[in-house]
């Protein structure tokens, strides 16, 4: 099968160093290496949130053999996919415009977009154009996550989960957007998708999240703001109560095995619906943030 030549981006995110890392085979263990496609340009662009990682990103790529080009509508002609890697979910509608507009398959990098309205316009542009569009955290792709969704059947359906990590915010992606992506996405790789509403309470020291799911099913976050920070899960099923602690050892080089896999198929491992239920989830827990801590519809 054809080498699948992929385009980056915007540099200001440590995913453009450590994603072509494992593509190029450079820089990382054998074991964290990824075959089927290469990064071969990209284009380092702006960025609100952090332009001091611009500059020196760039100076990595180019020593792992990436052209740099000056506009990201360069790549297009030259790449088979592109990764849309923005620290900033906000522009990412606007960075990936032009790519699914011409027909070329796209991973963006979380949050698909701080905005659903904005991920909404993302897939009625996959779907005009007949084109793959793909987005998820790496801790979907964790040894620990994958391992719990194989032996489903031996635990039973679930029935429940928590989810835990750090809910760091930053200017520029709200709420749970920036680090609280995470544990929000291992709470759906757990529950799967059906969530109808949510209730959010934040405090200095925690942000607590309780979904409440169409089939009767609850599910809660806990975004750490203090203390010791890992990521995990408990998940609640019929015949087990089952702990997934979470190592990021291999989920960049899971999620990467993913993406080429996607490009592959055009078929992504996540459902355009899944992908805006984890939007909507985190604009209605702003919502309800603000409404000091009463339900809000996800729709």
């Amino acid at each position: 099968m054809r080498m699948i030549r992929l385009g980056i981006v915007d540099f200001d995110s440590s995913h453009a160093v450590e994603f072509t890392k494992r593509f190029n085979h450079v820089g990382v263990d054998s074991d964290q290496c990824v075959d089927g496609a290469r990064v071969v340009s990209g284009c380092p662009g702006t960025s609100t949130m952090s332009p001091e990682r611009i500059s020196p990103h760039s100076q990595q790529l180019q020593d792992y053999g990436v052209t740099l080009v000056d506009e990201p509508t360069d790549m297009i002609g030259e790449i088979d996919g592109v990764l849309v890697l923005s620290l900033c979910g906000d522009v990412h509608l606007e960075r990936v415009r032009p790519f699914l507009t011409a027909g070329v398959p796209a991973y963006v990098d979380k949050p698909f977009s701080c905005s659903l309205s904005a991920a909404r316009e993302i897939v009625r542009l996959a779907d005009e154009n007949s084109v793959s569009v793909f987005s998820a955290s790496a801790m979907r792709f964790a040894e620990e996550v994958l391992e719990f969704q194989r032996r489903t059947a031996d635990y039973g359906p679930v029935v429940g989960a928590v989810s835990y990590g750090p809910a760091y915010r930053m200017t520029g992606n709200p709420g749970l957007f920036h680090y609280g992506i995470h544990p929000t996405e291992l709470l759906f790789a757990v529950m799967g998708p059906g969530c109808d509403e949510v209730t959010s309470l934040r405090t200095k020291t925690a942000e607590v999240v309780t979904g409440h799911w169409r089939d009767d099913r609850v599910g809660t976050l806990r975004g750490m703001l203090q203390g010791a920070t890992r990521y995990g899960a408990i998940a609640f099923c019929e015949r087990a109560v089952v702990p997934i602690h979470v190592s990021a050892r291999y989920a960049y080089r899971n999620l990467c095995r993913e993406i080429v896999r996607t490009f592959e198929t055009g078929a992504a491992g996540l459902t355009t619906d899944v992908m805006l239920e984890t939007v909507a989830f985190i604009e209605a827990t702003l919502s309800s943030e603000t409404a000091d801590g009463r339900a809000v519809s996800l729709n």
